[in-house]
């Protein structure tokens, strides 16, 4: 798990924006992954094989709230674990995380839509406003590791 790209969320769901979930799956699609499992916080097998040619991913938030898992947050990831999505719910605050030495996963990184994601001069401008959103929820370290390893 070599990650080295990664974008960050926070005004978006994996399970319920339904737009930005249509979207990242056709982006899937078009960048050649065929499937992904998807974790709880609580769970160590994956309680949800998604293949994304039958377009299963739509129904992932019925059948989690379906089967009541007990959980905080989600992971998405390939079988080989070239690239990952994980979200905590409590603050809605999310990852994605990428290996580019992996073509599959660096053309997903490539296609995805970056608009969806926490921009560099947005953390940067946090970085010097204690009073805002991130700061707060990260502080100033948080702040600088993000920006640090973040996606360009």
């Amino acid at each position: 798990m070599n990650y080295d790209k990664f974008l960050f969320f926070d005004s978006l769901s994996l399970l319920g924006d339904r737009d930005f979930v249509d979207g990242f799956y056709d982006v899937l699609a078009a960048s050649g992954c065929r499937e992904f499992d998807v974790f709880t916080t609580t769970s160590e097998s994956p309680v949800i094989h998604v293949d994304i040619a039958n377009r299963q991913a739509e129904d992932v938030a019925d059948i989690i709230h379906q089967q009541e898992y007990d959980f905080t947050g989600i992971v998405f990831a390939p079988s080989d674990l070239s690239w990952c999505a994980a979200q905590y719910f409590p603050v809605d605050w999310g990852v994605f995380a990428f290996n580019s030495g992996n073509e599959q996963a660096l053309s997903l990184f490539n296609l995805i839509d970056k608009g969806w994601f926490a921009s560099i001069e947005q953390l940067q401008q946090a970085l010097k406003n204690e009073d805002s959103f991130l700061y707060e929820e990260f502080g100033a370290e948080g702040i600088e590791l993000m920006l640090r390893h973040y996606a360009k």
